[in-house]
């Protein structure tokens, strides 16, 4: 049918189509105003709008239903395509100015190299920040939105939180006073931290951390270990073993960038493995940080799995 008083102008307007998209989706127009965040009143004039653009009807309207007519079909074959990529483009752009924030412990810094040159490689214009996290709050940066993705030692048991793919491995180390008689050993063992006094985790560490980091309460044979006042940074961890008696379980990433000329690191046995692991909020609505999760793993999807 024939649009009476059809302008001549062939100007688009992205809202028209936008309620046509949806409209041709939802076949509703109680169901596209809600997708819209519009009135249904506003909905209607929107696709009358359009028809009148066009100069034919596009929309068969009924008490009971709504559907398309061949024209409708048609302007819907060549729109919807041109409206997702608009859409992909403003995401993009969006994203491009947000840029990608990325949360990392100090000593575990190297975990993410392979990831940055990857993603900046492909996405240039992309800004990137890092922010170091404390090791008394690891979670709260993530979890108030100031950063989008971070890494963590695992396991992560935290609620809302998507867990992704392993970046690093790192054996462990003893942090021991360079005046210590056993500074010199080859390797130590976790039964002879019953001899020693050893420093342990801050009560705002997450408690996964806690169990997994840490050394135990007793030796696997049964002997207590001591454990003397936590410490909050890697500065405070390294002063409390070169002057206070004291040592640090740590890893191989810890010497790399946190030193003590007091302090040596000695090869420590009967502990697991620290892994470094991506971490980012279920709900993040950031289009790349699957993209750099599968980079910094060196796979091009990553492998994750989610907290319930």
């Amino acid at each position: 049918m024939l649009i009476e008083d059809s302008p001549r102008e062939t100007r688009v307007d992205p809202a028209e189509l936008e309620a046509f998209v949806v409209l041709a989706e939802e076949l509703h127009f109680g169901r596209t105003a809600d997708r819209l965040g519009l009135s249904q009143p506003r909905v209607s004039q929107l696709i009358r709008s359009l028809e009148r653009r066009v100069g034919r009807r596009l929309v068969e309207r009924t008490s009971r239903r709504v559907t398309l007519n061949p024209l409708g079909e048609h302007l819907l074959s060549r729109a919807r395509p041109a409206f997702q990529e608009l859409q992909r483009a403003i995401a993009e752009t969006r994203t491009a100015a947000r840029g990608l924030r990325i949360g990392f412990l100090g000593p575990y810094a190297s975990t993410l190299d392979r990831g940055l040159a990857g993603f900046r490689a492909r996405h240039p214009e992309c800004q990137i920040a890092l922010t170091q996290l404390s090791w008394t709050d690891i979670f709260g940066p993530l979890r108030r939105g100031e950063v989008d993705i971070q890494i963590c030692l695992a396991p992560v048991e935290q609620l809302g939180l998507t867990v992704g793919p392993e970046v690093g491995m790192f054996p462990r180390v003893l942090a021991i006073a360079r005046s210590h008689p056993w500074a010199t050993r080859n390797s130590l063992d976790v039964e002879d931290l019953a001899e020693l006094r050893v420093i342990g985790p801050h009560p705002d560490v997450a408690p996964e951390f806690a169990r997994a980091f840490w050394p135990p309460a007793i030796t696997p044979r049964g002997r207590p270990i001591a454990r003397v006042a936590p410490a909050r940074t890697e500065p405070e961890m390294l002063t409390a073993v070169a002057h206070n008696n004291a040592v640090f379980a740590t890893t191989t990433a810890m010497p790399t960038y946190f030193t003590h000329p007091e302090v040596a690191f000695v090869p420590l046995t009967g502990l697991a493995e620290a892994r470094v692991r991506l971490v980012w909020r279920t709900d993040t609505d950031h289009p790349k940080i699957a993209e750099f999760a599968g980079l910094a793993a060196g796979t091009d999807a990553a492998g994750i799995r989610r907290q319930a």
